[in-house]
Order: C-alpha cells, then structure tokens, then sequence
C-alpha cells in the first residue's frame, strides 16, 4: 500500500479546506494510506477525524521553520511516504522542501489569488522553492493558472488544471425547510443566500449596497450571509449598515455546519466576490438547484455561462446585484438556468472528476 502525506496551512473552515476534506474522504476507499499533518485542532481537525483519520499535529510557525521540516522528514521516514500533497502557499513551500529533501515526489495545489498575494513574504524565493520541489502544480482555474504563469517564475511544463469537485450526493435529498422560521421571515419571502467566510476577496460591503437599495425597491427580499465573520472586517460592514437610512434585509448567520440544507432553502444564490480562484459554494449551488448571480471576479467565468446556467454581473456594482435579484424572479429565467447548471456541474465538477485527475498524478509520480 502506497502512503501520501497530505499538508495543509489552515485550520478553519473555508473553500479550500472542504476541497481538502472531501479528497480525503475520497481517498480513503482507494488503495492509497492517507497521513495527514495539520498545524494544530479545529474544524480541518474534526473532519479528518469524522472520515476515520487521525491528524498529527505539528507546530509550523514562521516564514522558514526549520524544526518543522526537521519533523516532517522523521515522519516521511517512519510512515515510508511515498508521495506529499501539499495545500495552499506555505504548505506547498515546506512540502516542496520536503520533497527535495527526501526525493520524494510532490504535488502543490493552489486555491485562490491570496496564495499569489503581492504582499507576501519572501515570494520569489518561495516559487522557486515551489517550482525546484513539486512534480506536479494544480491550480484549481484558467484564471489562477494565468495568474501564475504572469507573477511567478513556476515552471509551466508542471502546471496542471484540476477543478474543485463537489458530491452531488449531498444535494439529492428534498429541499430542507426551517431556514424562514429560524430567522422569523414570511412564507412569501425571497432569500438571497451567500456562503464565505467574511474577508476582503469576498466583497460583503457590495452585497450591503445592494442590500440597503433593495430594502427601499422590494422589502420582501432577504440576504443571508453564512460564514465565519473576521472582527474588524465585520464591525466596518456593521457601521456601513448603521449609516443606511433604512435598515437592510440582511441576516449574519456566521459559521454554519447545516450549508447543503441551508442552499437548498434558498431562492437565489449571490457570489458578491471581488477575486476568486474557484468558487466551491457556487458549484454546491448549482447542484442544490438554486438560480446564481455570480461576480466576473475570475473562477465564476470558468463555472457559470451568463445567461444559460446563471448570471454574471460586474464585481463592486450593488445596482447589478439589484437588477438580477429581479431578473430571476421571473419563474421562466430562474427555472431555465437551474436545470441547465445542474446538468453542467455534474458533468464538470463531481467530486469523482476530481479524484480521478488526482489519482492519475499520484500514480504516475509514484510509478516514476
């Protein structure tokens, strides 16, 4: 039985982190033995365990943290690894070290523009660490592997694409209900969903502008934010809605477990992003069956075809997000785009498609 050694730099909930989650689970009914290192418990954590893993944990902080390494290489000794599969900037940095290291081979998948960051640390000198160490580099959209090719020094002969995947299987029950009862709205209410943690790429301050002009157009509409709420980012969104002079339809509902049962009670899915590598919540909507208005905010365009499997709007413009909350009220756009969005990601983006490009890079690394 062939072992992989899986890294990545989170501990949170997040897009990247489910993509990791659901590769494990995945991986778990293959031939391969799964060794996970994790920085420390918490959500990451509980979900390794909740698949029949148990993480190790090794502390990792610091830009260069030659401890780490050090432990990471005993552990590649004594679990005979034969492959690393690391997650996300830092982790592929000390994966791809690992790996020169040990002469192992090694996969880097990046999930999103904040692992290209302008401002970050030592960046060149951490590509090249990337682009000596890794095998195989996956960027999970077009849009990120161009980002790549542009602002990196990464090898293009090893870049590969491999779209998140997500399984259809949680979306297959009939709809759940609660979700108006839970936030005291009426039957006829419109529920506008969003799913991210609240942090800058997520354009939250357009979605309150959007908010507070539809509160004065169409009370009826509600805008339900699911995810984890950064302090100082939600406290400026607090103050944005405080100013307004009407209070908007919007409900904060931070972290939730309950997201699949959560989408499938809502009317309209919103992606307000500014930037974004791939969109996980935008596929986990489109097999949810619910109509998407998403930002051209990079990953949405590679997803979404405007018009036929949901609608595409201008990033940072409240007025657009207006006009398509009210475009897809109309049972014959919304019904359309919903059958269509469906179909197509369970053609493209399955959490089997996924596995299977996976599978056949480890393969092929570990037979090399």
């Amino acid at each position: 039985m062939k072992t992989i050694l899986h890294l990545i730099d989170t501990t949170g909930p997040g897009g990247a982190e489910t993509v990791f989650i659901n590769l494990l689970k995945e991986l778990q009914h293959t031939e391969f033995r799964n060794v996970v290192v994790l920085r420390g418990e918490g959500w990451v954590a509980d979900q390794v365990r909740s698949i029949g893993i148990t993480p190790r944990f090794i502390d990792s902080k610091g830009s260069f943290n030659l401890g780490y390494i050090k432990a990471l290489r005993q552990l590649v000794n004594h679990d005979d690894v034969d492959l690393i599969h690391a997650h996300l900037l830092g982790s592929n940095v000390y994966g791809a070290l690992l790996a020169l290291i040990c002469r192992k081979p090694m996969i880097a998948t990046f999930h999103g523009a904040v692992d290209v960051a302008a401002g970050e640390r030592f960046l060149r000198a951490k590509f090249s660490i990337i682009g000596w160490g890794a095998s195989a580099i996956v960027c999970v959209s077009k849009r990120l592997q161009e980002e790549l090719a542009a602002r990196s020094s990464l090898p293009a002969r090893k870049i590969n694409l491999i779209y998140n995947g997500v399984d259809p299987n949680l979306f297959c029950e009939a709809p759940a209900s609660g979700l108006k009862e839970e936030l005291g709205l009426p039957p006829a209410a419109t529920v506008v969903v969003s799913i991210g943690n609240i942090r800058p790429a997520k354009g939250y301050e357009h979605l309150v502008n959007a908010a507070i002009k539809m509160a004065r157009l169409d009370p009826g509409v509600h805008f339900v934010v699911v995810g984890h709420q950064r302090a100082s980012l939600f406290k400026q969104l607090e103050t944005q809605i405080a100013r307004a002079e009407e209070p908007p339809n919007i409900h904060w509902l931070g972290f939730r477990a309950d997201v699949a049962d959560i989408l499938r009670q809502a009317d309209i899915f919103l992606l307000p992003s500014v930037s974004e590598g791939f969109s996980i919540s935008t596929v986990e909507a489109m097999m949810a069956g619910v109509p998407i208005i998403a930002t051209r905010s990079g990953g949405p365009e590679e997803i979404l075809s405007d018009g036929e499997t949901g609608l595409l709007i201008p990033t940072k413009d409240p007025d657009a997000i207006v006009s398509a909350v009210e475009r897809l009220k109309d049972p014959a756009l919304s019904n359309k785009v919903i059958e269509k969005a469906r179909q197509n990601a369970l053609e493209r983006f399955s959490l089997g498609s996924m596995l299977q490009a996976y599978h056949g890079l480890y393969e092929r690394f570990i037979r090399r």
